[in-house]
């Protein structure tokens, strides 16, 4: 047990059984003299008045119904002379234990000492235990003393304390001193004890501190860290150390912890700070309900987790004055999780940090491919304002090495570049996140951009007023395999994109709901586009594709936003699975056939229409191209006006005929003219009907304002009655 004099502070120790009986706040007790108790003519536990404790109650104080310290049954103490604290302890443990007064003055202890589970010592101010080098002093009982220095010395105190305080190892929280031994001190005697050492309110200046194992460090109200050396943080530090925790302190704090496990950091309260927090190959630890704000670190990551597995990073607010913390875009990240499995970074606030609010990566560093992964981490419920890179990012050094990242249930509000975005990832979903950057003037390319990525679900994500396009899945130069696979976009609402009204002439690419500029095989279905902006100036696209297999259903566009017109555009609007093989429509304004003649990479069965040819094409099985049908819009009779390679149709709408190109080359043999049995003659115009009509001859005659057909005999509607016509 530990006890504050000034405070009636009564603790038991760890392990302890029930409080054998201590005076409590208020009682007066005497205090036998080691004299007395053992060599003098007085009784045991009899009043004497030689050696009495200042403050202590006399005989002659005590009134007939006072609790005395025979009526009480307890032992007490005091030692006698500096060089009799040993054989005090002795003769008090063979009497039962009890409280051992200990007065001012200087007691060695030069040997290895031991203090029974049945003893308290109670130190007054000014008695100091001096523990020689290399001794251990081991306290099994109880220690009441105030905020003074009882151990002075070398050696080691241990025991079974529940708190230890740093005033009692010679700190003085005056803001002055350096306090770091005092409170390394205390830290030390609580290791592997699970004994908590308490700062009291006051400024305690400090270099570094070493956590040690199955300890807490924790403040009271009004405890503060404050560098010894200007310049610098109160240093926090840990190396191999399990069970330890932090909690309640304020300060310019930083940490740095390296291969430890079963950690918590909690409620710490950190303004300018020039250093980040950062933890080493460590587990199972929790950085819990910290903040820190103002902070003067311009170049490091705030929270740093490296190569960790199992970590909590939960409800804790990162907050700067100025927007991107007036940092380099490239550095100062939010908290960063880099190399590590397994880490849930839920419900924090990250505000005006200088890189990403949230960044899971790899680390260039680790030589090892399986040690350098980061994968199955979580980002949720976390909100990101005003960082200077992407609130929230997954980012691979080599692709594919970071994998099944979730960033669900987020709000992302004017970040720089984008509000969500993955490089190289695999595996992953976006869902639920809310993503809006009315203020940002400076452009990216979406607010959730996807590059050289796969296997991931974008859902159900609300995305509105942000600078360029929504939703991007872009190519990565640096990867192998350089645009995205697999994206199933679906469900989501996204309403005012290109918010800076860009003009399509220069920004292409940046004006798009759903921009597919280098993927394949992606699913969009379901999604919300509107536009509501007031004055914009240039026309904004709802989807744009550039090129890839996708299949694009049931999207919502109630303002007929315009759907693709990149030039080099392959896109698949129709179909049921991609597996089936289904014929896609595509649409191409290139001249002659898709991608300019190319037709590898074009699968068997796809159907497509080219703008310039105005002709539908059909790529087979065992052929190129079956069945191109030109629309001739300008000949007025006879053979076809223009020339096509052999195996396409020609329609000539203007006569209604209909003419098929032949394999041979000379001017003559080239077309054939194709009449098809129940044929419409030109739907129009009864003036080319000239021919004796046949069998199944069927026109629309101006006249009636109805179609006729002949049966053999006579032109009749098609209620079958019998009209009369002049084709």
């Amino acid at each position: 047990m530990g006890r504050l004099f000034d405070r009636h502070r009564h603790k038991k120790g760890i392990g302890q059984g029930a409080n054998r009986g201590r005076a409590k706040p208020g009682k007066k007790i005497a205090s036998i003299s080691a004299a007395e108790a053992t060599g003098g003519n007085l009784p045991q536990n009899s009043v004497g008045t030689s050696n009495l404790v200042d403050g202590a109650v006399v005989t002659s104080k005590i009134g007939e119904h006072s609790v005395t310290a025979d009526k009480l049954g307890l032992t007490w103490l005091s030692v006698p002379a500096a060089e009799g604290f040993a054989d005090a302890l002795s003769r008090l443990k063979a009497q039962g234990g009890g409280v051992l007064v200990v007065p001012a003055g200087d007691y060695p202890i030069p040997a290895d000492t031991v203090v029974d589970p049945s003893i308290t010592l109670r130190l007054m101010n000014g008695a100091r235990l001096n523990i020689a080098q290399g001794k251990v002093l081991t306290i099994n009982g109880g220690v009441e003393a105030g905020l003074y220095p009882i151990f002075t010395g070398s050696g080691i105190v241990k025991g079974a304390l529940a708190e230890y305080y740093p005033q009692w190892f010679g700190a003085a929280a005056d803001g002055n001193a350096d306090d770091s031994a005092g409170i390394q001190a205390a830290v030390n005697a609580a290791d592997g004890s699970g004994a908590t050492v308490v700062l009291p309110a006051g400024t305690y200046k400090v270099n570094e501190i070493k956590l040690q194992n199955r300890m807490k460090l924790r403040g009271e109200k009004g405890a503060v860290l404050e560098p010894f050396t200007a310049g610098q943080d109160a240093k926090l530090t840990a190396s191999g150390a399990a069970g330890f925790e932090v909690a309640d302190l304020e300060g310019p704090i930083s940490l740095n912890i390296l291969s430890c496990s079963d950690f918590v950091i909690r409620n710490l309260r950190v303004r300018q700070n020039v250093e980040g927090w950062h933890i080493y190959q460590s587990e199972d630890g929790q950085l819990m309900d910290n903040r820190i704000v103002e902070s003067a670190n311009k170049d490091e990551r705030f929270i740093y987790l490296n190569d960790c597995t199992r970590m909590l990073v939960q409800g804790n607010q990162i907050r700067n004055q100025t927007l991107f913390n007036g940092a380099d875009p490239n550095s100062n990240t939010g908290i960063n999780i880099s190399s590590s499995s397994y880490c849930q970074i839920v419900n924090n606030y990250v505000e005006n940090c200088g890189g990403q609010g949230i960044c899971f990566d790899t680390n260039t560093g680790i030589a090892d491919a399986e040690s350098r992964a980061c994968f199955s981490n979580i980002a949720a419920g976390n909100i990101v304002i005003g960082n200077g890179q992407e609130g929230i990012t997954a980012f691979a050094s080599k692709q594919y090495e970071t994998y099944d990242i979730t960033v669900v249930n987020n709000i992302c509000i004017n970040n720089r570049y984008n509000g969500i975005e993955f490089w190289g990832v695999r595996q992953g979903v976006i869902e639920g996140n809310s993503i809006s950057a009315p203020a940002m003037k400076e452009y990216s390319f979406g607010a959730i951009n996807i590059f050289a990525t796969k296997d991931v679900i974008i859902d159900g994500n609300s995305i509105e007023n942000v600078p360029t396009s929504g939703i991007a899945l872009v190519n990565g130069p640096k990867y192998a395999e350089s645009r995205c696979q697999n994206i199933i976009i679906t469900s989501n609402r996204i309403l005012n994109w290109n918010n800076l009204d860009l003009s399509p002439a220069t920004n292409h690419d940046q004006i798009c709901g759903i921009n597919l500029f280098n993927a394949d095989c992606c699913l969009i279905q379901g999604n919300l586009l509107m536009d509501t902006r007031p004055g914009r100036k240039n026309i904004v696209k709802a989807i744009s594709v550039v090129e890839g297999r996708h299949l694009i259903r049931g999207n919502i566009n109630p303002q007929n936003l315009l759907i693709d017109d990149h030039v080099e555009a392959d896109l698949a609007w129709a179909g049921h699975q991609i597996a089936e093989r289904t014929p896609f429509v595509r649409f191409s304004s290139l001249p002659g056939d898709v991608n300019n003649g190319v037709m590898t990479g074009v699968d068997p069965g796809t159907v497509w229409y080219n703008h310039s040819k105005r002709a539908l094409f059909y790529k087979g099985y065992d052929k190129t191209m079956l069945t191109p049908l030109v629309l001739d819009e300008k000949s007025t009779s006879g053979f076809p006006s223009g020339d096509y390679a052999p195996g396409f149709f020609s329609y000539q709408t203007q006569t209604g005929r209909l003419f098929y190109r032949g394999k041979p080359n000379n001017s003559n043999g080239k077309y054939a003219e194709v009449v098809l049995k129940d044929k419409f003659i030109n739907l129009k115009r009864s003036t080319e009907v000239s021919k004796t009509p046949v069998e199944g001859d069927t026109y629309y005659d101006t006249v009636r304002k109805k179609p006729v057909y002949y049966d053999g005999a006579n032109w009749r509607d098609f209620s079958g009655n019998i009209v009369s016509v002049n084709p």
